[in-house]
């Protein structure tokens, strides 16, 4: 694993560790790891919002791997970036996290979107990071009252992937509503979750942002 740091603590590591180890869903997706590694375009890295992206199904064809797991933080994208990146020696990275802990500071959370990034410029891959999805009122893990904590680490977001890395996938601005809240034909019973329609939104996005091809 990658070494311990001021972000990256062993507290941290200890608690993402454990919930890989009692999350069932997190047990499922690294099973997938016994398989051998195989060079790829585009890895997609995440949590849930990513591991339910069936990215296959809207760019049939493209080289890609899907490395989202449910409930991961910014945390867990950097303890297993060893054996859920590095391996497949992808030329793009397109990071999509950050709405599990989001209580965290956002100038903490910048700083570690950030040490994601150099860690994988270091071995010449493009890094896109993508919006954090707006949530829509009434979600069941009461992220809602951070609605503007994501604005605000959106546009951080924004300006450094523009300013030192490979682009920017602003999914959050044609996710949002009016009132900026996930939009109601786009959100799933627990106001955090993207439907169909949802990620047939992100995918037009994503195709106008990302060479997948």
């Amino acid at each position: 694993m990658l070494p311990l740091n001021d972000l990256f603590t062993e507290e941290l590591r200890k608690q993402i560790l454990s919930f890989y180890e009692t999350y069932e869903p997190a047990q499922e997706q690294f099973k997938y790891r016994a398989l051998p590694p195989r060079k790829v375009k585009t890895l997609f890295y995440g949590a849930s919002h990513t591991n339910g992206f069936r990215i296959q199904e809207f760019f049939p064809g493209a080289s890609f791997l899907n490395r989202g797991i449910p409930g991961d933080t910014l945390d867990g994208l950097y303890a297993r970036m060893d054996i859920d990146v590095f391996p497949y020696e992808p030329e793009q990275v397109v990071i999509l996290a950050g709405t599990n802990g989001i209580h965290e500071d956002n100038g903490i959370m910048l700083r570690k979107f950030e040490a994601l990034g150099d860690l994988m410029a270091e071995k010449n891959i493009r890094v896109f990071f993508s919006s954090i999805p707006p949530i829509r009122h009434g979600d069941r893990w009461n992220r809602f009252q951070f609605q503007d904590k994501i604005v605000e680490l959106n546009a951080m977001l924004r300006g450094l992937a523009r300013r030192k890395f490979a682009g920017y996938v602003d999914y959050h601005s044609v996710l949002r509503d009016e009132q900026g809240e996930l939009r109601a034909e786009f959100a799933r019973e627990d106001g955090t979750h993207v439907t169909f329609e949802g990620y047939r939104a992100m995918a037009e996005v994503l195709k106008n942002t990302v060479e997948l091809y």
